[in-house]
């Protein structure tokens, strides 16, 4: 009885140092003015994330256009970006519907500049109207069964109270989608089937020329298998080590391969690496998962006199692979 009296007053204790407060006098807040300040950052935070997806899209299109004969997956697509309230969690669609207009179907999110779409004349907002006249998504599968690379489409289009077709003729793209993801870490990822970019990466990157390595990189990692490599060696390893090095030194090379083939300048990313060492200067002489800094930045330098060799004697722009052995 003692004890199951002791053990009472000890989970007591627990619980009440659980239960620990301030001890300071904490001003009053008004609800309204709260809610009006939640509805003003929303917006500041929406426009962000506008900008960031539009700079986004400009950037990867033409890596996604331009590489697309080098890509194992491709789909015929049209250059525009749809979005619905489902694209949002359930916390975000309050301030989605009203910042960006937001319905329960897929509208018209970004029109690509250039894009087909663009040339076609679809404008943000507009609704993508399926044969059975149920409104599209830009990738969904009726999306896929319009469309085929270089040959025209007639794509019907809701704009507000109007209905009308349009005459399009779709391009080849590289199939793999591209996310944004508001994080402040600076990073970037590929899953196989995708690319994310966190907005710390865009917002660390000086130049679209920069912000272009990044993606062309990543989109190496997918065209040349390597997830699925790493993840066999790390079950044959078991599970020992992830062994990632040399892909991260091959997506370096063939990145930058696919960079230049959509336009961007491979010259004025030489400083990427660099920057970088400066936010974490263990991985100046330390190689882990990545290459070192000053290993990337030299690969890269040869990678750019490789390119500008083949463009002057007028050789196509494709990595060199290894020749197999007799």
């Amino acid at each position: 009885m003692r004890f199951f009296r002791h053990s009472t007053c000890f989970a007591g204790l627990l619980l009440l140092s659980g239960c620990a407060s301030v001890v300071t006098e904490l001003p009053e807040i008004d609800l309204p003015a709260l809610d009006r300040e939640r509805v003003s950052q929303e917006t500041e935070a929406f426009a962000e994330i506008d900008r960031l997806h539009a700079r986004l899209w400009d950037v990867a299109y033409p890596v996604l256009r331009e590489n697309a004969a080098l890509c194992p997956k491709t789909r015929a697509d049209i250059g525009v970006v749809t979005f619905s309230l489902d694209s949002y969690p359930d916390d975000m669609k309050a301030a989605a519907k009203r910042e960006f207009n937001a319905k329960d179907y897929p509208t018209v999110r970004r029109v690509i500049k250039g894009s087909p779409a663009d040339k076609a004349g679809i404008k943000v907002g507009d609704t993508l109207v399926s044969p059975e006249s149920k409104p599209m998504s830009a990738i969904g599968k009726d999306m896929r069964t319009l469309l085929k690379d270089g040959a025209q489409a007639e794509i019907r289009i809701s704009r507000g109270k109007e209905s009308f077709n349009v005459q399009i003729v779709p391009q080849n793209i590289c199939d793999y989608a591209i996310k944004l993801s508001m994080r402040s870490t600076v990073n970037a990822y590929a899953s196989g089937r995708s690319m994310t970019m966190t907005s710390g990466m865009m917002n660390f990157t000086k130049s679209d020329d920069e912000l272009a390595l990044i993606v062309a990189h990543e989109l190496a990692h997918n065209t040349m298998a390597h997830v699925r490599k790493i993840v066999g060696n790390l079950i044959l390893s078991g599970f020992a080590t992830r062994y990632t090095r040399p892909f991260e030194t091959e997506a370096d090379y063939v990145g930058l391969y696919y960079l230049v083939r959509a336009g961007y300048d491979a010259e004025a990313t030489s400083g990427l690496w660099a920057r970088m060492a400066l936010m974490g200067p263990r991985s100046v002489g330390r190689a882990k998962t990545h290459p070192t800094y000053p290993d990337r930045a030299l690969r890269l330098a040869a990678t750019r006199k490789e390119i500008a060799a083949k463009q002057l004697a007028g050789e196509p722009l494709v990595p060199n692979f290894k020749t197999p052995k007799p």
